[in-house]
Formats: C-alpha cells, structure tokens, sequence
C-alpha cells in the first residue's frame, strides 16, 4: 500500500492515524535512505500517543533506544544503523540485540524501530513494514504527485499478519473492509 505524504502535515496525519490502532506488542519498522524521514515519522508518531511538545524526539542513533513514558501506550524507538554489519551479506550480530532487550520491551510497548528490516524476525516478527522514500522513478504519477518538494515523500506499507495489515491500511489512508 503506498500513500504519498506531499508535506509534513501530510506525514504527522498518517502518523496519527497509526497511532489511533498502536497496541502494546505492536512492531513498526521503518526503513528508507538517510533524510527519507522515518525519525519525522516517528516524532509525529509520539506527539500522537501523547508526547508532549517540550520532549524532543529525536534519532537514537547513538543511544540505540530511547523510551517516551509519557506516551500512551509507552514508545520504544530504536535505531539499529550501527548494530548494522558493514557488509550487507554478513549476518546481524543479534547478541548485540538482546543487550538493548528490545524483545522484553515489545511486550509492554509499542516498539518503533529505525533500520530494523534485518533484525524484524529476531523482534518476534513485524507487524508493520513501513518505508519512506523521496519520489522512486517507479512511482510514476506518484512521484509527479511528490514533484520537487523537499518535504514530499513516498509511504509504502506492508502489513505482515492480519494486525499488520490493519495498520497499514490505516497508515496509508485505506478504508478497511
């Protein structure tokens, strides 16, 4: 499912509409180049649980994990960039995951993780596959729809299970039937 975010307001409007379906338990990882905006995405993500707007919500890049108590359900936002192998063919080194404990966390949290795609399965499985993207020459339309504008984007949402597939119809404005 794919949806175009034309703005920032377009971005928090689709981050909200997943934060009105977020269950503890739930797994969102988002992927996308660097700049594509999956912390924009997450940010406008716990405003809508709750966050309020003297918190910063900014990349774990560093600190791998960060917790926002104040949302409702609590957020978990990881960025797993530097657990990442520099050769794409080696596998991820999922001791380094079990430190962060990301796995207990999921249980009481919703878990949204940044460059998560090689350690989804390792999390217990994805319940949503987002992607963020500039205009892709294969959007067609949708990229002449994006255009020039620095804040466009592409959304593309997989849904892995019949809960991800609720959330990605709600994240990329589906009707659900």
């Amino acid at each position: 499912m794919r949806r175009v975010l034309p703005d920032e307001g377009a971005t928090a409007a689709a981050a909200a509409e997943l934060a009105a379906l977020l269950a503890p338990g739930d797994l969102v990882v988002l992927s996308g180049s660097l700049g594509a905006g999956k912390t924009a995405f997450v940010r406008h993500l716990a405003r809508a649980l709750g966050v309020p707007a003297d918190v910063p919500v900014t990349s774990p890049t560093f600190a791998l994990v960060q917790e926002y108590p104040e949302a409702t359900p609590l957020l978990v936002h990881a960025d797993l960039y530097r657990l990442l192998p520099d050769d794409p063919a080696a596998p991820v080194d999922l001791g380094a995951l079990d430190e962060l404990g990301l796995r207990e966390l999921r249980r009481e949290a919703v878990l949204a993780v940044e460059w998560g795609d090689r350690f989804a399965e390792a999390l217990g499985g994805a319940t949503l596959r987002l992607e963020l993207a500039f205009a892709p020459p294969e959007a067609g339309a949708e990229a002449e729809a994006i255009g020039e504008d620095d804040e466009a984007r592409l959304l593309m949402a997989e849904g892995v299970g019949a809960r991800g597939l609720e959330l990605a119809r709600a994240v990329a404005g589906t009707p659900r039937t």
